[in-house]
């Protein structure tokens, strides 16, 4: 056992989009602490007139009254520079975070006696550098040490595992009011280790609300148009009905029929207008049916990241409110022919985890050693020739789902004896073409000094290293002199904005081209520097592919259930390139890099 902190317990936090949880470890057991009578705080504030914010139920309550004066799933919009103005003062997703975690920790010390300084955060695992950012500051500026940031169906699966001394693949498919993960892992007794993640940070139950609500009106008004109308024209109107609208969509999950209820929805020609209307399962599963659909794709990605198929999954785990749906279950069963487990609260458990995530770190007896990966492929743009014609390109530095914590380099050369200054601009995706990618951050080193007599270029060593929260530093070698040139790889908003159209710029004042390519549901994407890479993309990968072809005895006999498949995919990749279709070839040879860099396949 570790010596106690001075700080107290690493508490548990699932800052959640509608409900938000913390927990504690005690005597080796996880439990969620009731918060203001409850196990959920909704995650919402109210800025009432002349009076201190509020948070939670009581918030909640209140926008029923005052919709105009509340924000909710603020966490939709973290890492980007949206914001709120009640009554002249700007309120950022942050300061919304910030005042949740406040009240969490006085719910949890008022509830255990223990004023939580420390804690773990959860955040999806398709959170971007940005968003995990604006996490940290978030518990920061409450007061917080933040010990990690966790991504949430990890922290579920390590939930599960709790106690547990089992060995099994685990497919976790988190669902909740704003963002939507799947994470494929596999469990050896205490250990639980992430083999790849997927996901979609703009996908939730809310997105079904709204759906439904733009159902209920329409269902309005085939009945009374004028009421429609006058709804769809009123804000404060539009709040009310959605709210209630999320509430029927919750009893919906425990029956077949709920009767809408929204009294004084707003007045129309001096009239007090109330709505009562009767809904069906039926409606919502047709509502819900095709965001479900979208779900598929990111199961369907991790299933393909790791090689694996739904027959070798032991267990099913179902995390997140939404999943509380039956269409949820029956989705999934229809599709992979898995049954769903709920064996720990889907509301709950990623609060737990967190929590057994901390008694970790204190170094309590809790069983658990966890293995996570980064989803996200890292790229730098670079200067490329492409037959007679120079291109500015995106070449993969890091891949998808590597493991945490992650060290990946390579090594770029400036394009002349003499050039002055070097700007590194650092991609999210895989994408060779920028516009498919997320541009982060761009890192400048002047006063380069000129090559050595006798070459062309100076050669730079690219290095980004990622922590265990997933964030990511870049180191920049000047591998003649030792010069090192570091920086974070992180950019809210505006700066990505500005980022890219000062990329964009360069580039045409240059007289160099971006590459463009189709838009790929692989890809993850927007724009970004450049000095020339050793040799393009393109090589790189037909070099790949050969080697993989030449050593395929070898291989079979070190990896023989994986290089059936990866030769496969080599020899599409050259059948791609014979008929000239490059982007085929490159996305073949991203999938192979992918799975050679998990079976540790060096060539």
């Amino acid at each position: 056992m570790a010596d106690a902190n001075p700080l107290g317990p690493c508490f548990g936090i699932d800052l959640g989009t509608t409900a938000s949880a913390i927990a504690l470890v005690q005597n080796g057991t996880p439990r969620v602490l009731t918060v203001h009578g409850s196990t959920l705080l909704p995650s919402v504030v109210m800025f009432p007139r002349g009076g201190e914010p509020i948070v939670g139920q009581s918030a909640l309550n209140a926008l029923e009254l005052d919709p105009l004066r509340g924000v909710t799933s603020s966490k939709r919009h973290m890492g980007t520079t949206d914001a709120w103005v009640i009554d002249g003062v700007t309120v950022t997703p942050v300061d919304v975070a910030e005042r949740i975690l406040r009240s969490l920790v006085h719910g949890a010390e008022k509830s255990c006696g223990i004023r939580p300084r420390r804690v773990v955060i959860t955040v999806p695992a398709w959170f971007t550098q940005t968003q995990r950012a604006d996490t940290k500051a978030a518990g920061e500026r409450a007061g917080l040490v933040v010990e990690r940031i966790l991504n949430e169906p990890t922290a579920a699966a390590l939930a599960h595992a709790h106690g547990q001394d089992l060995r099994r693949k685990v497919l976790v498919y988190d669902l909740g009011g704003g963002t939507f993960d799947v994470s494929l892992v596999e469990q050896d007794g205490p250990v639980v280790e992430v083999k790849a993640s997927h996901g979609d940070s703009r996908l939730g139950g809310d997105d079904i609300d709204t759906a439904l609500a733009d159902h209920v009106l329409t269902r309005l008004g085939e009945t009374d148009c004028a009421l429609r109308d006058a709804v769809e024209k009123n804000q404060a109107a539009r709040v009310r009905l959605r709210m209630a609208v999320e509430e029927a969509k919750i009893t919906l999950s425990e029956t077949t029929q709920v009767t809408l209820r929204v009294p004084f929805l707003l007045e129309l020609d001096g009239v007090a207008r109330h709505l009562e209307m009767e809904m069906h399962r039926d409606e919502l599963d047709e509502v819900a049916e095709p965001y479900l659909e979208r779900t598929l794709r990111s199961v369907d990605q991790v299933f393909k990241d790791t090689g694996l198929t739904p027959k070798d999954i032991d267990e099913l785990l179902l995390v997140g409110g939404s999943t509380l749906q039956p269409l949820v279950w029956h989705t999934l069963h229809g599709r992979y022919n898995l049954e769903g487990s709920y064996a720990i609260s889907p509301r709950l458990v990623v609060a737990l985890g967190a929590a057994i995530q901390g008694a970790i770190i204190d170094g309590s007896r809790t069983d658990g050693i966890l293995v996570d990966v980064a989803p996200y492929p890292l790229s730098v743009g670079s200067l490329s020739w492409m037959g007679d014609t120079e291109f500015y390109m995106c070449h993969v530095i890091t891949p998808r789902n590597a493991p945490l914590p992650a060290r990946h380099s390579d090594t770029f050369y400036t394009t002349g004896p003499r050039q002055p200054k070097l700007l590194i601009t650092i991609f999210q995706g895989a994408s060779p073409a920028p516009s498919q990618n997320t541009l982060l951050a761009q890192l400048e080193i002047d006063n380069i000094p000129p090559a050595p007599p006798g070459r062309t270029d100076r050669p730079f060593r690219v290095t980004m290293r990622h922590d265990l929260d997933g964030m990511v530093q870049i180191d920049v070698v000047d591998e003649l002199s030792g010069q090192i040139t570091s920086g974070t790889v992180a950019a809210d908003g505006a700066e990505q904005g500005a980022l890219r159209e000062a990329l964009v710029d360069r580039m045409e004042k240059d007289g160099v081209p971006l590459w463009e390519e189709d838009d790929d549901d692989d890809h993850t994407g927007t724009e970004g520097g450049g000095f020339e890479a050793p040799e393009s993309d393109l090589d790189e990968a037909r070099q790949t592919l050969q080697a993989l072809l030449a050593a395929r005895e070898t291989l079979a006999a070190e990896h023989p259930t994986e290089i059936a498949g990866l030769l496969d995919l080599a020899k599409e990749g050259i059948a791609a390139a014979e008929r000239d279709d490059l982007d085929a070839m490159l996305e073949l040879y991203e999938q192979i890099s992918d799975r050679m860099f998990q079976l540790g396949i060096y060539l």
